[in-house]
């Protein structure tokens, strides 16, 4: 048996893991990353052997690549269906909105989709000789954990995962943990532990209050998928009175979380947050709401397009407003760069950001704690494979894990292939 390392090696994003041995051939996740201007994907390999491709869940970094694979071939693709349904939403804005080429179109997309076995919570799957497990990875909506047993071998793949509850999702399922002879897992945050959801809500909260009462506007910048609902059952569960908008890309992908109410903490209190919100629905509506306090939750995140740049534009000079970040924003980004600089930057306008600035740190992915309890559950003849977690971090945490939780630690560079 051999897994090797396609993305994700050594650096944050760009997954991709492919397992090979006698009963199957798996391909987990295969993404793209955008955070240069020129996207990249990971590794070339031959799908023509693949048995399946297991997607974690549809943030780019994991999906945008699996269409590459449709050119010739077309492998199964087990996907939950939320999952599938919010790639689908990304991957068409990202063929849409890429300023270069991409190598593959719509036809390969498509193909994806027809070739698409949906998962369910709890399901296994034969593949090839292998079993294929699914568990809930408490990331973002749809999310999902996948154990392949082959060889009399139990391998779990975690993509991106969260253990703690949010108000949107239930945590991962540690569990999945508990039997996984080889555990393939992220460790974004290895270095890092996040403050409770509980007092990040309430200071969140705290400091809207402290804006909108002022008689200032508050812009949240939110990645589309699940952190904008989750703001928006946040705003719910505390009673905000405010008038509360949502925009862009986001409006759909919150139609289609709601469609798939068991991957909820909440369904009820999903459909009341979005049912407490208003939808912009034209330009008009955008610069109407912006005549007294309210509160817009728009991507993107990290302020690199969509609805939110234009609001920052004709937000950003009044000291009574507030921009407040919620998502991770990667160096070099227009978001970190107002963070950093206190300056804004967009196509049309540049500038000194007046409006109150703060981050707040709604993170789902497991902090360093949550990754040391994550691996303390299993066995101790385990193998633990390192990725998604850039060089200098993950050395560290490799080390920690050797010394202090005895287990087998290996921390792969893309292109290393571990021989089992």
């Amino acid at each position: 048996m051999k897994i090797k390392i396609l993305g994700s090696g050594r650096e944050v994003g760009r997954a991709g893991i492919l397992v090979k041995s006698d009963d199957a051939n798996v391909l987990f996740d295969y993404g793209v990353s955008v955070s240069e201007d020129i996207p990249r994907f990971p590794e070339h390999f031959a799908p023509r052997d693949l048995d399946a491709i297991a997607l974690t869940h549809a943030h780019l970094d994991h999906s945008g690549g699996i269409p590459l694979l449709y050119v010739s071939v077309e492998p199964p693709l087990y996907v939950s269906p939320l999952t599938l349904g919010l790639s689908e939403l990304l991957i068409k804005d990202f063929l849409k909105i890429s300023k270069y080429y991409i190598p593959y179109e719509m036809v390969e997309l498509l193909s994806m989709m027809r070739r698409s076995l949906k998962t369910e919570i709890g399901g296994e799957y034969e593949v090839g000789r292998g079993v294929l497990k699914t568990y809930e990875a408490g990331h973002i909506p749809g999310s999902t954990m996948f154990t392949l047993e082959v060889e009399g071998k139990k391998i779990l793949y975690t993509g991106d995962f969260n253990l703690e509850d949010s108000c949107l999702l239930r945590g991962g399922e540690i569990s999945a943990f508990e039997k996984a002879d080889i555990i393939i897992m992220e460790a974004t945050y290895a270095s890092f532990n996040h403050p409770s959801r509980e007092e990040n809500e309430k200071r969140f909260i705290e400091s809207l209050y402290e804006v909108l009462d002022n008689g200032g506007i508050v812009l949240v910048p939110a990645f589309a998928v699940g952190r904008a609902q989750e703001i928006l059952c946040v705003l719910y569960k505390y009673g905000v009175e405010y008038p509360i908008y949502y925009d862009g890309m986001a409006r759909v992908a919150a139609e289609i979380i709601g469609e798939h109410g068991e991957y909820l903490r909440d369904p009820e209190m999903y459909r009341e947050a979005m049912g407490r919100a208003s939808k912009i629905r034209n330009a008009k509506m955008r610069k109407k709401i912006l005549k007294k306090p309210c509160i817009i939750v728009s991507p993107a995140g990290m302020l690199k397009g969509g609805a939110a740049v234009s609001y920052m534009e004709r937000i950003m000079k009044d000291p009574r407003n507030g921009v407040f970040f919620v998502s991770y924003q990667v160096p070099d980004t227009p978001g970190r760069k107002v963070l950093e600089t206190g300056i804004f930057e967009s196509p049309s306008k540049s500038g000194k950001v007046n409006a109150r600035v703060e981050w707040f740190d709604f993170s789902s992915h497991c902090g360093r704690n949550d990754l040391l309890e994550a691996i303390s559950r299993t066995p101790k003849n385990s193998l633990i494979v390192l990725v998604h977690s850039e060089e200098k971090q993950g050395e560290e945490f490799a080390e920690f894990v050797r010394s202090k939780l005895n287990r087998e630690v290996v921390f792969p560079a893309n292109g290393e292939e571990i021989k089992i």
